[in-house]
């Protein structure tokens, strides 16, 4: 089976189910976020042990998976802070002396990201303020999800079939102008489609900036993993998803697009 048509596959089964748990929201919506967040920590830290540090995976997918929950019940932020202090006091046992430093800072660096920062989904699907119902949240999640994966969908064929500029050589080398400038074309068209369909509340002024957004900054998620699999000599994050490579090769754009959004969607839009 060509890596294309593996790629095409694994889409069909997940993007039905990553929707329809959204959907549903509540403990069902967090789960899926703290599971995508864990399994790209264990890479992470998989990737970080090339380099020869150490963290401690215990330690940091807890840590990770309370940040998420913590995002989605906030009674739960002083167990986080505890399980945080508790974790500092305790490394100089837990982790080796000759690469405490990187080990240390591996170890938390991975439950922000890529956890803390996809926990910026569960902030979007709560909608706490009571300007937003669930109905609103939900699509302001489909709408994230589409424009990330618009971009990189686009991208990719686009600068398969016409890319001819390098865009980063030194990072990505497959990655081109031209892609890079048809993925983000694709966001915007996102963005006015989901406007004129279940967002009509939205500004042409938002619409557009949230479609630079998920269309521009979240090429920048990609090219921030790419430099990590480079500097450690992957080629990918790992080979969970057949014709995607890992859960951070897949959700790369997404850690630094969602929590974007968020902000977007709360300080300016003053949605949430």
């Amino acid at each position: 089976m060509s890596n294309n048509l593996q790629r095409i596959l694994t889409a069909l089964v997940a993007a039905p189910l990553v929707i329809g748990l959204a959907y549903w929201g509540g403990w069902a919506f967090v789960s899926l976020v703290v599971l995508i967040g864990v399994v790209g920590q264990v890479e992470l830290y998989r990737m970080a042990r090339s380099t020869g540090a150490a963290p401690n995976d215990t330690g940091g997918l807890v840590l990770g998976t309370l940040t998420v929950a913590s995002l989605a019940w906030p009674s739960l932020w002083p167990v986080t802070a505890g399980w945080l202090v508790t974790f500092v006091v305790l490394a100089p046992f837990l982790l080796p002396q000759t690469q405490f430093l990187p080990s240390l800072t591996t170890t938390l660096t991975g439950a922000i990201y890529p956890s803390g920062l996809l926990g910026s989904l569960v902030l979007l699907r709560t909608a706490r303020a009571p300007s937003v119902d669930s109905t609103t949240a939900f699509w302001m999640v489909v709408l994230t999800f589409l424009l990330v994966w618009a971009t990189d969908i686009f991208a990719y064929y686009v600068g398969k079939w016409i890319g001819h500029r390098s865009l980063a050589p030194s990072i990505s080398p497959n990655k081109t102008w031209e892609g890079t400038l048809g993925g983000l074309a694709a966001a915007l068209l996102v963005a006015v489609g989901m406007k004129l369909t279940v967002l009509p509340f939205l500004t042409w002024q938002h619409t557009l900036a949230l479609g630079l957004i998920g269309g521009g900054v979240s090429q920048i998620g990609d090219l921030m993993e790419s430099q990590l699999k480079r500097s450690t000599g992957a080629d990918d994050s790992s080979s969970l998803l057949p014709g995607h490579g890992g859960v951070l090769d897949r959700f790369d754009a997404m850690v630094v697009a969602a929590p974007l959004i968020y902000l977007y969607l709360s300080q300016i839009v003053d949605l949430f």
